[in-house]
């Protein structure tokens, strides 16, 4: 076995596409100071290659996690925007981004006001024909479209100030005059406290890029309601699929209760006591499920009064006669 597989070995060797390979290392053999020379560039080159590709690869991580967060909180308590989506159109110079805002200094459900929101953009490389427009949709929907931008752009840095009163703060006592005497306490206020940052780049894989043409608001408008109609549908589906299984659960405690009653039938003493405790937790499921129904067939009435609203929205933007909350705001590049 081993005879034979040095014979193979040496016809191996004697063959033609062997040669050139059993040439180079007799040379590697005969030029020790060369071959160091040859396997150092090599090494050198190789790690210039990875050194030069690290710097300047356009996909470099140079933003924090931090950085890139899409959801942004004030920190003076006035509420919240969520960047939903970010679409880069390299062809037509566009970036669309959808924003969804947040009030918490009032109790309806409506967003920020627009009208308190100062938006101001930076860019790591600026240029004078970029321009931002603010462009409020429906409810708590902002679209924000960057347009005129260069290719590899690198990044934008968008500042939203939320210019919301905090009402938590304000004084409506009436102060004595001994009050008056002493010295009144100041707040001190961070003027960063209603303000939050968000990062637009290339480097953020959430990003989509894809062709965009340059749309109008009301076009912005109708796509905004389309899915938003979508969203309220899947929670009508959602919340009917939740009374199906409460319904299901809810048979089968009854049927446990069934069983429970027979059995109390031939129990007594501490089983009997036992036996009607569980009756009475079987009771207060159902009865918690059952009010689990009725709050899921309320909360599908809500949603159906929303699609309506939404479809009322939608036949007046088709028709132009839907009047937007605020105007389109332009911001310049800083």
């Amino acid at each position: 076995m081993i005879e034979r597989l040095k014979k193979w070995i040496e016809i191996i060797k004697s063959s033609s596409i062997a040669k050139p390979f059993t040439a180079t290392n007799r040379w590697f053999q005969d030029n020790v100071i060369k071959r160091k020379l040859v396997i150092f560039s090599v090494l050198f080159t190789a790690w210039i290659s990875l050194l030069l590709g690290a710097i300047y690869s356009p996909q470099r991580q140079t933003y924090t996690d931090e950085q890139l967060k899409t959801k942004r909180t004030f920190v003076n308590g006035t509420g919240e925007i969520r960047l939903s989506s970010q679409t880069y159109s390299p062809e037509t110079g566009i970036i669309v981004l959808q924003f969804e805002t947040k009030d918490s200094t009032s109790p309806v459900d409506r967003g920020i006001d627009t009208k308190r929101l100062k938006w101001d953009l930076y860019a790591q490389k600026k240029t004078t024909d970029t321009r931002m427009e603010i462009v409020p949709i429906v409810d708590n929907k902002i679209s924000v479209i960057i347009r005129n931008v260069p290719d590899n752009f690198g990044a934008y840095a968008i500042d939203i100030t939320n210019m919301t009163v905090v009402t938590n703060s304000i004084d409506i006592d009436v102060s004595s005059s001994s009050d008056d005497q002493e010295e009144p306490s100041k707040i001190i206020e961070n003027d960063n406290n209603n303000v939050v940052q968000f990062y637009v780049t290339t480097q953020n894989s959430r990003l989509k890029k894809e062709k965009i043409k340059s749309v109008s608001r009301e076009e912005f408008a109708l796509l905004e309601i389309t899915e938003e109609k979508t969203f309220q549908e899947g929670q009508i589906e959602k919340l009917n699929h939740s009374i199906e299984q409460l319904k299901i659960s809810i048979e089968d405690d009854e049927s446990r209760k069934s069983g429970l009653l027979k059995e109390a039938e031939y129990l007594s003493g501490d089983d009997l006591e036992s036996n009607q405790k569980d009756i009475a937790t079987v009771e207060s499921n159902i009865e918690t499920k059952n009010r689990s129904i009725e709050t899921a067939t309320r909360n599908i009435e809500k949603v159906q009064a929303k699609i309506i609203s939404l479809e009322k929205k939608e036949v007046a933007v088709k028709d132009g006669t839907f009047a937007f909350s605020n105007p389109i705001e332009t911001v310049e590049m800083k």
